[in-house]
């Protein structure tokens, strides 16, 4: 990726008007000299009054500081491009009027692997193992998932065009997402997934629990060849825990040591003979003046990071937030306008590469129901119970681990459950695919110590609405004799 680099300087007069302009005098005041104010300044054109306004950390009434009163009204024009970022910091401030410092940095995309679109799969595979992209092992890997659910070649050809470096490493997960139908006509669930990530389209993954939405999304991202990202959402959820939290940078007065200190006394008193003490004196005089000054921290989240430097976003159980909350931010990171503006970060450009996903479970207790422009930027994908889950339990338990008729009698169950399900005898709750996993694990964990029955008793017949049980325990006894 290259990029040119443009610093400009502005001048921002403050009227009786913005009432956060005082603060800001003050706060420069009391920062060192030749030194910006760590605050993000936000601009905002005002229709109304035909000029441009200032903003303290975030585009509110309350937070302006001024109005342009000298510079490049066509660099400002440009900072909403979505090729470009920028950052403005407050430099000094004489007679009401602010100096300001713009620096703006334009991105020019390149492809990623330097291919061409007419390569072939091979011509592709070749290039990204020669330029280090991604191991011949890895790459394997990939393929092989996307072939396992049915992925055309053309399909894959295209998705490793996309493949690039990143700076986060790339995460395995422990259990690959297995085709709940793999003897299925129709497209698969996974292939449908991968071409929303080619149209850059947000998708839903929707389905009740434990039927793989999440374990699909990580093995997106590893198909992909991106890192991964997780936001969990619930109802209670402030912006600090999307955006990151604020602090106060208290590192100079860390620095601060007797040994400085007596270094800065022994120049006072006249003592300028030694160079090393002469230079302690200046650092501890240096570092005094930085620790006198209030500087303001912003930590980045992991939104933030991936915005910059993109990956798959995972926002789990995105119904739980609350709807105003949600829209806040989802609705500007997917109406293609490819910037967001972040509170403490200000104008921050949406990387290409950000692929979003976010999972749900539908008409589960403690949901929101969500804003109708949110919703509509997302496609989503349903996940239904798989008729059989025989791979999914050898897959995640170890078939090496216990005989074959472990597996074969839950699953055996699960269908009979299934079944009754489908007919309405009982909850879907007794679908509890992660419960199946834990009774195997439990079994195969201290050999001899609990039979399977129990286990599954444990760990998903127990957690069923009690109505059911009586009905659900006679099912397990009449298919595990385990």
């Amino acid at each position: 990726m290259k990029t040119k680099q443009i610093t400009e300087e502005i001048t921002i007069r403050k009227t009786m008007m913005y009432k956060r302009g005082a603060e800001m005098i003050k706060a420069l005041e009391n920062c060192p000299k030749e030194e910006l104010l760590p605050l993000p300044i936000i601009p905002a054109f005002n229709d109304e009054l035909g000029k441009w306004e200032f903003f303290a950390e975030e585009q509110k009434k309350e937070n302006g500081i001024g109005m342009l009163e000298k510079g490049d009204m066509d660099l400002l024009e440009h900072l909403s491009d979505p090729d470009v970022s920028y950052k403005i910091q407050l430099k000094s401030c004489e007679n009401n009027l602010f100096h300001a410092v713009i620096e703006v940095t334009e991105k020019e995309m390149v492809t990623p692997v330097e291919v061409k679109d007419s390569d072939t799969l091979e011509e592709i595979k070749k290039k990204i193992i020669k330029k280090g992209i991604c191991s011949k092992e890895d790459l394997k890997r990939n393929i092989d998932v996307m072939k396992a659910h049915r992925c055309p070649e053309e399909l894959i050809r295209q998705i490793l065009l996309r493949y690039r470096k990143f700076e986060k490493s790339i995460s395995v997960p422990k259990t690959f997402y297995i085709d709940p139908d793999p003897k299925s006509k129709d497209a698969s669930i996974f292939a449908l997934a991968l071409l929303n990530t080619l149209t850059n389209s947000a998708t839903i993954f929707e389905g009740d629990k434990s039927v793989g939405k999440n374990v699909c999304a990580e093995t997106l991202a590893m198909c992909l060849n991106m890192p991964y990202y997780m936001i969990t959402f619930n109802r209670g959820m402030t912006a600090d825990d999307i955006y990151g939290t604020k602090s106060t940078d208290n590192s100079a007065a860390e620095l601060l040591t007797e040994e400085l200190a007596d270094a800065y006394l022994q120049v006072a008193a006249g003592n300028r003979e030694i160079p090393a003490t002469v230079e302690k004196a200046a650092k501890y005089e240096y570092l005094r003046a930085k620790a006198s000054s209030v500087s303001i921290v912003q930590e980045e989240s992991c939104l933030v990071e991936w915005i910059k430097n993109g990956g798959v976003m995972c926002f789990n159980e995105m119904n739980m937030a609350e709807a105003n909350f949600f829209a806040s931010f989802t609705n500007q990171l997917t109406d293609n306008t490819g910037f967001i503006d972040i509170p403490g970060y200000g104008h921050l450009e949406i990387n290409p590469d950000c692929i979003l996903i976010g999972t749900q479970n539908a008409d589960y207790t403690g949901v929101c129901e969500q804003n109708d422009a949110t919703m509509s930027r997302f496609g989503c994908i349903q996940f239904p119970y798989p008729k059989s889950i025989k791979a999914q339990l050898e897959a995640t338990v170890g078939k090496d681990r216990l005989d074959k008729a472990y597996f074969k009698q839950t699953d055996e169950l699960y269908k009979t459950l299934y079944a009754a399900v489908t007919k309405g005898m009982v909850e879907n709750s007794c679908l509890n695919i992660r419960g199946f996993i834990r009774g195997l694990k439990g079994v195969a964990q201290v050999p001899g110590l609990s039979t399977l029955k129990r286990q599954i008793e444990i760990h998903v017949i127990d957690t069923c609405p009690v109505d059911d049980r009586l009905q659900l325990m006679q099912l397990v006894r009449e298919k595990i004799t385990l």
